[in-house]
């Protein structure tokens, strides 16, 4: 094995190269170079810089583990060339713009191992998918050429595209990982630092004062912790460690079974990702995409992601009403950390400031994404140093740190741009990409509904594993344009392909956030996220519905938000009552399908093919079904159906 100061010292290297990434990634967008030193650079070189170091830090992570000596050895010497071949790009790229053109063999050489450091990166963080796309693209790139014309892809040779995909701005050096580094980075250490800080616990502690009187109190505490933290961190997982390590044992302890705990979790933590202000990852890039303003993304937003939670809370209150868990006026969530010291704790509902600030620059001042999180964080870091002054050092050892390590999931975000970069590069030079969406259009047959069906099965697909931030880049090449083509507005579209590839994180086989709420629970993972799709039955409604109904975007007037909305509330609340089989009594499996087929139609948009009348008819009928079921019923002993065991 490895001598213990050798991996100390790659420790205290890997350490360096994340502070390097810190200072390079504040310096661009902060303009230090042209504004204070002068000089002005490529954004390409930027760009080269930190996905070398942000691959070279994800390579060096697997040194941190019990390794033979000839991998540490092997895996250090392959990094330290790796961001050797990164660097050199970042110095010469002016020059090689111009050598490149002719492909030359040290072109392709070099572009070759930066392409092999990226993928292997990625194949660390996310597993063998992405990479393994990307071998096949390149592979699909000699056959193509040779398949039916309808199938058929341009020509291109082994060194253009090794050339074209690590030197080109359409490939691994694209708008997708300048939006990474840039714009999404200062969001990422702003999320690190709150959650460091003990942010999630203030969150779960508004929760619990809010909530946790109520029926459910526990996990309905869980919903709205998971959603208010998530509004900051936009990061399903990170949620699911960070607030379900408290709700999860709390929802236990009151009567949920340990799995329907986690599914909990599951569902209300990745729902973050579509809340503003964050929204995650995912949303910078579609407003990139659009080429309109983020604040436009987050505005449309805000109606589905209520929705979105509304969905979620009914669930569980029809859950708690059938297990009969009461709530607790005076719940007390666990919520000390070792970490944080006295003083900390009692004034730790100041970190409420910094997630105002973030607001007020995004929304109001209308501030650039980049430099509103910078301003952001620099608020939360102040805040965290001068109040209360007891503790001090203690509080500043514990940003440096915070610092440093929040470059580890910068490096991951920076890594999988990387990698989306080259899939839509080689899509876009094959022409395999407008192939794919002319299939889509015609195995469709241009019928709407056929074609959402299609591209939401493909969401979830591709999502098996994947990040949302990943899943979204591939399907807003591949399926949006198809969908757009049929007459969807842009953002819905996007916001479409968006959403099904956030609920590949909660929907069987693979549902990463299901499964980590599944560990933190300490349960099975498959009946946690089966119970997931059961939970959050409601929720895959809602993005049917505001593809049929853009005025749930805002993109309407307000009265025709005010009824679309209030439709899709009482189609989610219709699917969820039928997927829980209970409101405040239970429903024999026969009334749970007719309450399921009522909440469909009213996704429907009106002028559609249905007619206006009957939609209105079956919105009173569903109306009156749900106020039906949400009467108490005073005689005990008549039952309408047997209650379901969990």
């Amino acid at each position: 094995m490895v001598n213990p100061k050798v991996l100390c010292g790659l420790g205290w290297c890997r350490a360096g190269l994340s502070v390097l990434l810190m200072v390079v990634i504040t310096g661009w967008v902060l303009d230090i170079a042209a504004t204070y030193l002068g000089r002005y650079y490529y954004n390409e070189q930027f760009l080269a810089l930190a996905a070398g170091l942000a691959v070279a830090i994800v390579l060096l992570e697997g040194n941190t583990m019990v390794r033979p000596v000839w991998f540490v050895a092997l895996n250090t010497g392959f990094t330290l060339v790796v961001l050797s071949l990164f660097v050199y790009v970042a110095v010469r790229f002016p020059a090689l713009q111009l050598e490149v053109a002719s492909a030359p063999l040290n072109a392709v050489v070099m572009g070759f191992f930066m392409l092999i450091g990226v993928m292997e990166a990625v194949r660390r963080k996310t597993g063998w998918f992405l990479p393994c796309l990307v071998v096949f693209l390149v592979g699909f790139a000699f056959v193509g050429p040779h398949l039916p014309a309808v199938y058929q892809t341009r020509p291109v040779s082994f060194s253009r595209i090794m050339v074209y995909l690590s030197l080109d701005t359409n490939a691994l050096l694209s708008q997708i990982l300048a939006i990474a580094a840039i714009v999404v980075a200062p969001f990422i250490v702003f999320g690190y630092l709150l959650n460091n800080f003990g942010g999630s616990a203030v969150f779960s502690d508004l929760a619990a004062k809010a909530v946790g009187r109520y029926k459910g109190g526990p996990a309905k505490v869980s919903v709205v912790g998971s959603g208010a933290f998530g509004m900051v961190s936009g990061s399903a997982v990170a949620n699911v460690v960070a607030v379900g390590s408290v709700t999860i044992p709390t929802m236990v302890r009151a009567g949920y079974s340990r799995h329907v705990a986690g599914s909990i979790e599951a569902v209300a933590s990745t729902g973050g990702q579509l809340i503003p202000p964050i929204m995650g990852a995912s949303a910078f890039l579609m407003a990139e995409l659009l080429q309109i303003p983020y604040r436009t993304v987050a505005l449309a937003a805000i109606v589905p992601s209520l929705l979105f939670y509304l969905a979620l809370l009914l669930s569980v209150d029809f859950e708690a009403r059938r297990l009969n868990i009461q709530g607790d006026p005076n719940l007390k969530l666990d919520l000390d950390d070792d970490t944080i010291d006295e003083v900390n704790k009692r004034h730790r509902w100041r970190y409420l400031l910094p997630a105002g600030v973030l607001i007020y620059f995004l929304f109001w001042r209308n501030m650039s994404p980049e430099i509103a999180g910078i301003y952001s964080t620099a608020s939360l870091l102040i805040v965290h140093f001068i109040w209360p002054w007891q503790g001090l050092w203690q509080r500043i050892q514990m940003a440096a740190f915070g610092l440093v390590r929040a470059m580890g999931p910068i490096s991951d975000i920076i890594v999988l741009a990387g990698a989306a970069g080259l899939v839509i590069g080689i899509l876009n030079l094959t022409g395999v990409a407008f192939a794919i969406t002319i299939q889509m259009l015609a195995i469709s047959g241009g019928v709407l509904a056929i074609l959402l069906l299609l591209t939401a099965i493909l969401s979830i697909i591709l999502g098996l594993g994947m990040p949302t931030v990943g899943v979204y880049v591939l399907l807003a090449t591949l399926a949006a344009p198809a969908l757009i083509q049929l007459g969807v507005v842009p953002v819905a579209a996007h916001l479409y392909v968006l959403y099904f590839g956030m609920l590949s994180m909660i929907t069987p086989p693979i549902a990463i956030a299901s499964f980590a709420a599944a560990s933190v629970a300490n349960t099975s993972p498959w009946r946690t996220a089966f119970a997931s799709l059961k939970v959050g039955a409601g929720i895959y409604l809602i993005p049917v519905a505001f593809v049929l109904q853009p005025e749930l975007l805002m993109l309407g007037s307000g009265g025709d938000l005010l009824l679309a909305a209030a439709r899709c509330a009482l189609a989610i609340a219709l699917l969820s009552a039928a997927a829980v089989g209970h409101v405040v009594r239970p429903l024999v499996w026969q009334a749970r399908i007719g309450v399921g087929l009522l909440a469909l139609p009213n996704v429907l948009s009106f002028g559609s093919s249905v007619p206006d009348t009957l939609l209105w008819l079956i919105a009173a009928m569903g109306t009156a079904m749900m106020v039906w079921l949400c009467w108490p019923d005073r005689r005990e002993s008549v039952k309408v159906g047997a209650m379901e065991q969990q």
